[in-house]
């Protein structure tokens, strides 16, 4: 029987160059080192993620409900959503780096294994490095969507109105001396004087400390 030519094996054309058998040599240098490249890479990004989510997240408990105490129940809603997503998705991007940089699941197999799975070792060795690089680029993608979210999470906190106290009724200070008492609102004290803005006169009533008796805040002047 014979065998069709297609399936004949062929000569190349010509022999490998020189450049042909570097070139072979270095791609196989280039395959070996992939894994550890790529571990080295994702350790790195797990020590920063670790140091930057340390960061944030001891800012956002220290300062946070300072921060957000005096906004709008809308804003600070919006805050917190967007400030809580960009923390898990920084968590996430660590965990992946995590995983990239320790090799993901432990896997148990023998050399036979290994050839039926994968063809030999190195092919092995390579698809570690391909998947342990997919998972680097999950990392690096959420920490890039984590950091969105906690920029305009500030960005809000910036563009938030401020907080007004329209409708609170004023406090006035009721200033007993000289054996009678002003009622007004404190304008300064300052110079060893007080100075009160009284309702229905025209200019600030000026009292010298040394002749107040006593002070205190009422919530009208009756």
């Amino acid at each position: 029987m014979s065998v069709p030519p297609h399936y004949r094996a062929q000569l190349p054309d010509r022999p490998p160059t020189p450049f042909d058998l570097a070139e072979r040599a270095e791609f196989e240098r280039l395959i070996d080192d992939s894994l550890p490249r790529v571990q080295d890479s994702a350790e790195k990004w797990r020590n920063g993620l670790a140091a930057f989510i340390t960061l944030v997240t001891t800012g956002f408990v220290i300062k946070g409900r300072d921060v957000v105490g005096d906004m709008p129940v809308g804003w600070r809603i919006a805050v917190t959503t967007l400030v809580a997503l960009g923390l898990a998705s920084s968590v996430i991007g660590l965990w992946q780096a995590l995983a990239a940089q320790a090799g993901g699941r432990s896997l148990t197999l023998t050399l036979a294994d290994v050839h039926e799975r994968y063809g030999s070792v190195r092919a092995l060795r390579v698809a570690a490095a391909r998947h342990a690089g997919a998972r680097l680029d999950i990392a690096r993608a959420a920490v890039a969507a984590g950091l969105l979210c906690l920029l305009a999470g500030v960005g809000l906190t910036w563009w938030a109105p401020a907080p007004t106290t329209a409708g609170s009724p004023p406090a006035y200070l009721k200033v007993e001396h000289d054996s009678t008492a002003t009622c007004g609102i404190l304008r300064s004290a300052d110079g060893g004087m007080l100075r009160l803005t009284v309702a229905g006169a025209h200019s600030a009533a000026v009292i010298p400390m040394a002749r107040v008796s006593n002070l205190s805040v009422v919530a009208a002047c009756g």
